[in-house]
């Protein structure tokens, strides 16, 4: 009898593998976990506790299934995640989980697991000396302080006993404070990397290398700066195992790279060493107005110089905007409609997104600004061409949902860095 379920799905399967090798590295013994991303092997088994990870854009889904347990048997529930640590008393009062995990869960879902063990999956007063939790005791609402890691690389990316794996986390952390994201507010403005030696024997039991970080070319570095002696000192130590195979993506899905990064000599590197031609980049506008009301701390040109140095050395871009953005004018969405054809014209790609207001950010509040005519038939134009990907449709109708629902349940953020300056 499996006493402790983990619901993968396909958003959280990374962050669940990782913290199978967190769990594992630190003793527990994760052969008795049922981990699936069958619902219904979840009803079938009956678990006394069932581990969820979220973002805020799931909770709809999650609330379903979460109904279904407590009718059919009730289990413990334990939610961690962007939205469980942005919406704690949101997770815990209407969603109906009875645990929320809040900040990075390393360490705490370890001692969590244990000390439940211990008391025989109830909460009680043993779980006020566990930080990073937010739960209800006696009836009184609970927040045990917000759970950091300072050295996330002390935790293997993936358990050495498990068949699953996924892309590695190689750095944490992003200086930038974007006013639209969550990462900075939830995992700090100092970036923390693995080291190359742990990414290399962990590299070893993938068959395509990919790699998760903010900004990629920005290895080895607090942020904001470009290192490119520890960047090409981490490529050259994989080369080893392309020459077994194994193909090294760097700087494309999941990561991406800030347009000021890119750079000839981090192309260089990149051409040199790995084997995507394609590269993501943020720009996020075309006008400079906008990209400092959210505070991206680059410009357009940045983006067009990053496009240029992209086409010349043959590696296609794939560049990030959002539109609809707080406060953005119908001028200010023409020039990003100017800056993605020019893009395009170039021979890179764009994604478009809508604006979607996201807890625990600066921006959590700001209503999105409506698509100018002008924006809708260019999107709709370009999509139909396959030159501009993204679901910004299905996200202008996600982000009124989100709206509504910070609007009724809004509570202040519990963040890394303390109390989150809300710009709107």
């Amino acid at each position: 009898m499996h006493e402790i379920a983990i619901r993968m799905t396909k958003r959280n399967h990374n962050a669940f593998v990782h913290l199978l090798g967190a769990l594992e590295s630190q003793g527990f013994d994760i052969s008795g976990l049922l981990i699936t991303k069958d619902f219904n092997e979840i009803l079938k088994a009956k678990p006394k506790v069932v581990l969820y990870s979220f973002f805020t854009e799931e909770i709809w889904e999650v609330e379903k299934e979460v109904k279904i347990l407590k009718e059919k048997f009730s289990p413990l529930l334990i939610a961690g995640g962007y939205h469980a640590t942005a919406m704690p008393k949101h997770t815990l009062n209407v969603l109906g989980f009875d645990i929320a995990v809040i900040g990075e869960g390393e360490d705490v879902l370890y001692q969590l697991l244990t000390t439940l063990k211990r008391t025989k999956f109830k909460i009680t007063k043993e779980l006020l000396s566990i930080r990073g939790l937010a739960f209800y005791l006696n009836g009184e609402f609970v927040f045990t302080g917000f759970a950091k890691v300072d050295d996330f690389a002390k935790f293997p990316p993936f358990a050495e006993s498990s068949f699953l794996i996924a892309p590695i986390e190689i750095s944490r952390g992003c200086p930038f404070g974007c006013y639209y994201c969550q990462t900075p507010y939830i995992k700090g403005f100092k970036m923390r990397h693995r080291p190359i030696d742990q990414i290399v024997k962990y590299s070893k039991r993938m068959r395509d290398m990919r790699y998760i970080t903010p900004n990629a070319f920005a290895y080895g570095s607090p942020g904001a700066i470009l290192k490119l002696d520890k960047l090409e000192a981490l490529l050259k130590a994989l080369q080893p195992l392309r020459k077994e195979g194994r193909r090294l993506f760097y700087g494309t899905f999941p990561s991406e790279v800030r347009p000021e990064f890119v750079k000839p000599e981090t192309l260089e590197l990149l051409i040199k060493y790995a084997d995507n031609r394609r590269l993501a980049i943020g720009a996020q506008s075309g006008d400079d107005v906008m990209l400092k009301a959210m505070h991206r701390l680059h410009t357009a040109r940045h983006v067009m110089k990053a496009v240029e140095y992209m086409i010349e050395y043959g590696i296609e871009p794939v560049v990030d905007f959002i539109v609809g953005l707080p406060n953005e004018s119908e001028e200010s969405q023409r020039k990003s409609i100017e800056l993605m054809k020019w893009i395009i014209r170039k021979g890179g790609k764009v994604r478009a997104h809508y604006f979607m207001p996201l807890p625990g950010t600066p921006w959590a509040r700001c209503k999105p600004s409506p698509l100018s005519e002008e924006m809708k038939k260019f999107l709709g134009r370009m999509a139909a061409k396959g030159k501009i990907e993204g679901a910004w449709g299905i996200q202008i109708q996600l982000s009124k949902k989100l709206q509504k629902l910070i609007e009724e349940f809004y509570e202040e953020p519990m963040s890394y860095v303390g109390k989150v300056n809300e710009i709107c």
